[in-house]
């Protein structure tokens, strides 16, 4: 016995009512209210809710049991048994739409009643948990990256998450009960050939790896994923279920940076080869004797020496730029005073600038000490902040004719810096190149061609914008402009 659940009685016989009423008593249940409209009822329920109810289907009033029964049902998940003294066909026939938990035909003994109120509380929380379990696999499923699709025995699709309506360009409500090869057409890239619906439509798992998901509007998606069988508690195949990711992005990233690589190779090949080749010539000439006297061939070896220098060099600025790159990825905001950062990277760079004869010219002040940056505090990655203002200014140092000119200040939520030459300046046609990795504007100066694409990593792990101003043989400016 349940001894704890609540019944709520719809009955207008009042006889009859506090019969029920005694009888749920004896049995340990707890009577809510006896009411004897259904205009009552849903007074009674809207206050408070019962764990089930005896609804009587002729009621007195303007609604009679059945129509109170599917109101309740419809804002209600309250399980419902009808009690009627008539079993009329036309009656039964109405009462089965509002899906009850039981119907017992009056009078009934104790026993019945308790069984019926049993049976209806246990069924009803099954259902109850079988919904919710429903509920939270469908929002699993709607929630998953990857797209779902799962279809029946005959290959008729059943179900579509919304990641897979978007690839497929298809809503569920047009796919549902229709073949799957409507919605679904893909190309194995290995065999160049359409897959027809019973090759995935298996009791057995089916790889979908490396193939094209043809679309309605002509264009493909390269996709991976697999079929996987749908099987009962008793081993019976029921249909398949599709799992699939778009690799179309991915793929194309994938061939962005093999053409990077390959590019990035074939620059640095040819920027070891000429020097090799150089050192190969003095060589030989040092063994073959072409130089006649010690004067000849400690010049041979000094040039050898110039050239193997100049290929450490290399290699060692690569390495350099390559683990700048590599650590553009690992991004570590912290609070910094950005006029100590500054000037650290302008004291490093201040021996090539005098190397160079240049002059420095800081907020509009010429001198060679940082001294007129005022304190600007900001959130960033201290080691990217510096490299980026070391890239700027090595840049600008490399190219200018004689003076560098910086200039930083604080502009609301904002810091602004700003690096200028008055080198050749940048031929406008590729101003938009010039942050792409590995490229080198024609003529410039040799180097990596990571340094500037460096400097755009940086501005944009910290939510900032560059500028890039230029004027064929007057120079160029770079500004950034970082939140505080």
């Amino acid at each position: 016995m349940s001894g704890k659940a609540t019944v709520l009685v719809v009955e207008d016989e009042i006889i009859i009512a506090k019969d029920i009423q005694r009888s749920l008593q004896g049995l340990g249940y707890v009577v809510m209210a006896v009411v004897s409209s259904g205009e009552e009822a849903l007074r009674k329920i809207m206050h408070q809710q019962p764990d089930l109810a005896l609804m009587d289907i002729m009621l007195q009033g303007e609604m009679d049991g059945i129509e109170t029964a599917e109101l309740i049902r419809n804002q209600y998940d309250i399980p419902i048994i009808y009690l009627t003294a008539y079993a009329d066909e036309r009656m039964l026939q109405r009462a089965k739409i509002t899906e009850p938990f039981g119907y017992m035909l009056k009078p009934f003994e104790d026993r019945e009643l308790h069984t019926n109120i049993e049976m209806a509380l246990y069924k009803h929380k099954l259902e109850r948990k079988l919904r919710e379990s429903q509920q939270w696999l469908s929002i699993i499923l709607n929630s998953i990256g990857d797209a779902v699709v799962a279809t029946d025995v005959n290959g008729d699709v059943t179900f579509m998450n919304p990641a897979a309506q978007q690839l497929t360009r298809c809503l569920l409500e047009k796919a549902s009960g229709r073949p799957l090869s409507e919605i679904f057409n893909i190309i194995d890239n290995a065999q160049n050939e359409t897959l027809p619906l019973q090759s995935l439509i298996k009791n057995e798992k089916v790889d979908i790896r490396n193939h094209r998901l043809l679309l309605p509007d002509g264009l493909q998606l390269t996709i991976s994923g697999c079929t996987s069988p749908l099987k009962d508690n008793n081993d019976r195949f029921m249909g398949v279920v599709i799992t699939f990711q778009d690799l179309t992005e991915l793929k194309q990233v994938e061939e962005a940076l093999n053409n990077q690589r390959e590019k990035f190779i074939s620059v640095l090949l040819h920027d070891l080869k000429t020097p090799l080749i150089a050192i190969s010539g003095y060589t030989r000439r040092l063994l073959t004797g072409k130089a006649k006297n010690v004067e000849e061939k400690s010049e041979i070896v000094t040039n050898i020496q110039d050239v193997s220098q100049y290929l450490l060099d290399t290699i060692e600025e690569t390495s350099r730029s390559l683990k700048e790159k590599a650590e553009l990825n690992s991004f570590n905001p912290q609070q910094l005073q950005f006029n100590k950062i500054l000037t650290a990277a302008i004291l490093n760079c201040l021996p090539e600038l005098e190397n160079r004869g240049l002059s420095l010219v800081i907020n509009d002040q010429a001198t060679n000490r940082p001294s007129t940056i005022g304190q600007i505090t900001l959130s960033g990655d201290h080691r990217q902040i510096k490299t980026m203002i070391e890239n700027l200014m090595g840049n600008a140092t490399k190219y200018a004719r004689s003076v560098v000119k910086l200039n930083c200040y604080k502009d609301g939520t904002y810091v602004r810096f700003i690096v200028s030459d008055d080198g050749p300046g940048i031929d406008k046609m590729y101003v938009d190149r010039i942050f792409d990795a590995y490229y080198q504007v024609p003529g410039s100066i040799k180097g990596t061609g990571l340094g500037l694409y460096s400097v755009k990593k940086v501005v944009e792990n910290h939510k900032g914008t560059i500028c890039v101003k230029t004027l064929q043989n007057l120079g160029c400016s770079f500004e950034v402009t970082l939140p505080l």
